[in-house]
């Protein structure tokens, strides 16, 4: 989907049904403001949050996690859109056309595309890691490694550009007429099956499969909770108490994720299935109503990147944890319940020999 389309969308449906004369001044609509100071504070807000989660990560060497890394790679897509995005969509609402040229409206959307489908490619991964730690809680520790969630990372980057590159053949600057000629940053296809292809080609392969995937893993998820953790054959004791020891931690980071991919289903879901029915319904007319309903969808689909920063902080005790470390003067009067809290936690995991212990640590 390509979020510049929706200024051209309103203004060229304006222009068809009123005649103005071509000196007149265009409407100053309310969203040419309204929407603006949104992306602001989405853009505020996320980059922020993103930032901090990427700074603590680096920062605690107990945070480079398997799950950290993909959480990471998630707020780094969140930065790069934010960024990269969020301010040359927000000046098509002030703004009656494109004024950035050929190379940015390609640049614009194509970045787009890249960060939108790396977020539902690490959402995917995420999902997975977390459905093979619950279905295989002990093999687990040998295979989930930071350097495995890095290759993996590396690897979302690159299939999300080689997958996003149809984009660079469709979009291109195209001349219009809005109170005036203006040009407009645009997907201009071949022919209207080229265009419900493509369209239909970006449903699936950035929201649709991903989401089915997802929800596969949890459903494996579920059905795995309901059985022992220790699988067959581990009767030592130890590793007993280690698994019993993480299966709770787990549990924790796992609900973390499901929240993380919900939040991302329910905003980036209305404008995937409005551009699916504007293209496809043969009877849809492009009105200043259905015109405030894709704004919408498209405000909802951008406030996902300045969200999970938040889940982290509410549902991510790591999380909670090293921003206590590292941000002291603003957690002064929990320092000394944390401080109980971890030692009690040190003196249970003293039961666990040191090599599981790193092992488990790891793991999560």
């Amino acid at each position: 989907m390509n979020s510049t389309e929706l200024s051209l969308w309103l203004n060229s449906s304006e222009a068809n049904f009123s005649e103005e004369e071509d000196g007149e001044q265009h409407p100053f609509l309310t969203d040419a403001w309204l929407v603006p100071l949104f992306f602001s504070l989405i853009m505020l807000v996320g980059l922020v949050g993103n930032s901090l989660v990427i700074y603590v990560i680096s920062k605690h060497r107990q945070m480079r996690t398997a799950t950290n890394f993909y959480i990471a790679n998630l707020a780094a897509t969140d930065i790069i859109f934010l960024v990269c995005c969020v301010p040359f969509t927000a000046t098509l609402y002030p703004l009656p056309g494109w004024i950035f040229g050929n190379f940015m409206c390609k640049f614009v959307a194509f970045l787009q595309q890249v960060t939108v489908q790396a977020t539902c490619i690490t959402l995917t991964a995420m999902s997975g890691d977390r459905c093979y730690i619950t279905v295989y809680p002990l093999k687990s520790l040998r295979h989930r490694t930071p350097r495995v969630a890095m290759i993996v990372s590396v690897c979302i980057w690159i299939g999300s550009l080689i997958l996003s590159t149809p984009i660079l053949m469709y979009q291109r600057i195209e001349e219009g007429y809005w109170y005036g000629p203006r040009q407009y940053c645009m997907e201009r296809f071949p022919s209207k099956t080229h265009e419900r292809a493509f369209i239909l080609y970006q449903f699936i392969a950035a929201y649709l499969l991903p989401v089915l995937t997802i929800s596969f893993c949890y459903s494996m998820m579920v059905k795995r909770m309901g059985q022992p953790t220790v699988e067959p054959g581990d009767n030592n004791y130890q590793v007993n108490l280690l698994s019993e020891r993480t299966i709770s931690i787990r549990s924790k980071v796992s609900k973390m994720v499901v929240v993380i991919v919900l939040l991302f289903a329910l905003c980036w879901g209305p404008i995937q299935i409005f551009v699916l029915f504007q293209s496809f319904y043969p009877n849809f007319r492009a009105t200043y109503a259905t015109y405030k309903i894709k704004t919408w969808a498209n405000c909802m689909s951008y406030a996902n990147s300045s969200i999970n920063p938040i889940v982290y902080g509410f549902m991510g005790a790591s999380f909670q944890k090293s921003f206590r470390k590292t941000f002291p003067f603003l957690y002064r009067h929990k320092v000394r319940d944390s401080s109980m809290a971890s030692r009690t936690a040190n003196a249970e995991i003293k039961f666990v020999p040191a090599e599981e212990g790193n092992n488990n640590h790891d793991a999560n």
